[in-house]
């Protein structure tokens, strides 16, 4: 009995210390910047989370990423699943138009002349859930007195470094 409450704290510390040198514990930045209309060029998807047409749709995408590698991919959750068999809306897009692409793909302007950023640069084993980062940005909106157009679009800059984009309203 002695012996597995050691082994155990043994493993608590090393999962601790591996959740910390991978950047778990690290704070979210979160800043007001000033912003022209965000202008995005993509598909949208509706349907369940386990749907092959959803893994079809991001291939999409980044198969123009990789023809545009100065492009940046965006998503927009319009209705997040709660679990495998709900009803989702994403729209998946470039912040630029990829020649050739203008035909099928969807362009999404949204009006914004300020957006709060939260930029999180963590290695995506530790990455917090998306849920974290929009209450610490409602959180932060509140507390500043600024109100939020209830978007928040996720820029993946990298594998381990994604922006959080909130649009606030004027």
């Amino acid at each position: 009995m002695k012996k597995t409450a050691v082994i155990i704290g043994i493993l608590a510390v090393i999962g601790l210390g591996a959740f910390a040198y991978l950047g778990g514990f690290e704070e979210v930045p979160i800043e007001v910047k000033p912003s022209e209309d965000i202008r995005l060029y993509g598909l949208t998807y509706r349907g369940t989370p386990q749907d092959e047409r959803l893994r079809e749709t991001f291939e999409q995408i980044e198969a123009l990423k990789e023809a545009n590698p100065e492009a940046v991919m965006h998503t927009i959750y319009f209705i997040e699943p709660a679990g495998k068999l709900d009803t989702m809306q994403v729209f998946v897009g470039l912040d630029r138009l990829v020649s050739g692409s203008e035909d099928f793909l969807q362009e999404k302007v949204i009006a914004a002349d300020r957006v709060l950023v939260a930029d999180i640069q963590i290695n995506k084993l530790v990455m917090p859930r998306p849920e974290r980062i929009k209450g610490l940005l409602i959180d932060f909106a509140e507390e500043q007195d600024l109100r939020l157009q209830g978007l928040f679009i996720d820029r993946l800059l990298a594998e381990d470094h994604v922006q959080v984009l909130a649009p606030l309203k004027e």
